[in-house]
């Protein structure tokens, strides 16, 4: 395997040491092919000396497709201890169920699970389940096609609707809220395949209590994307959280940026 002047170019970005990095990973593929497939990421990072720290991450998706139908596993976990106390640890795991043209071609399906838990946002833990449908749309940008019979740039879209039930804990005085939200979301990606390879994407949610509309929690997830080698990818990503009614004493905004290094099977 040969090595590009690209490849070397970033190589001081992988070796630099890190930040807590705790950005949810996105799913690229707005269709799972059959059988297994995934993305997995890992950091480890330590420092000795005048400060004693360590910081570990782990993220991956796993997706399994059959016939028209796929479940995906999103996880992200995060803990970092500094000269022996602990300053973070946050867990996120969702699954979802979709079933492809269920309402009819390109319309989908998707029932969905998710758990979290963050001490240093006082969220004990946070468990929901929800439902709702998904419009794709695809298209390429016509003007070059590659050797292979692939065109060089692609867009692809999804827009999504429903709802979920919610319950959250907060760990500092044991409180429970229960809400129904909405789900509102957007998935969005440009792939370039041409001689300079690359993919940019984002995902945004907006989820509104049903009873009390200005109760508004939102995320958004974006990147660019840059293949290293087979299998490797280096992305750069950002990520905002806004939640307008959070748990006392915390941020109602929280913006996160890193590197990320992934491996796709």
């Amino acid at each position: 395997m040969t090595i590009s002047f690209r490849q070397l170019s970033i190589l001081p970005l992988i070796m630099l040491p890190s930040a807590g990095y705790c950005i949810i990973p996105v799913d690229q593929l707005h269709v799972t092919p059959i059988g297994f497939s995934g993305q997995a990421g890992l950091s480890l990072t330590g420092e000795r000396g005048n400060k004693d720290e360590q910081e570990y991450n782990i993220n991956g998706i796993l997706r399994y497709g059959w016939d028209k139908s796929a479940l995906m596993l999103l996880s992200d976990y995060n803990y970092t201890k500094t000269n022996d106390e602990r300053n973070e640890d946050d867990l996120y795991v969702h699954l979802r169920y979709i079933q492809n043209d269920y309402f009819k071609q390109n319309v989908d399906a998707e029932v969905f699970v998710q758990y979290q838990y963050d001490d240093f946002a006082d969220l004990s833990n946070r468990r929901l389940f929800g439902a709702g449908m998904r419009w794709r749309f695809a298209e390429s940008s016509g003007e070059q096609t590659n050797d292979d019979g692939t065109q060089s740039n692609a867009y692809e879209t999804i827009f999504g609707a429903g709802a979920f039930y919610e319950e959250e804990d907060a760990q500092s005085n044991g409180l429970q809220e229960t809400t129904v939200r909405a789900n509102l979301y957007g998935r969005f990606l440009f792939t370039s395949n041409s001689e300079h390879e690359f993919s940019v994407y984002s995902t945004i949610y907006v989820q509104p209590s049903v009873e009390q509309l200005d109760d508004v929690r939102s995320l958004l997830v974006g990147g660019i994307e840059f293949p290293i080698a087979e299998s490797l990818a280096l992305s750069l990503e950002a990520e905002v959280r806004y939640d307008s009614e959070p748990f006392e004493g915390v941020e109602n905004t929280n913006v996160e940026y890193g590197v990320r290094i992934s491996y796709s099977f």
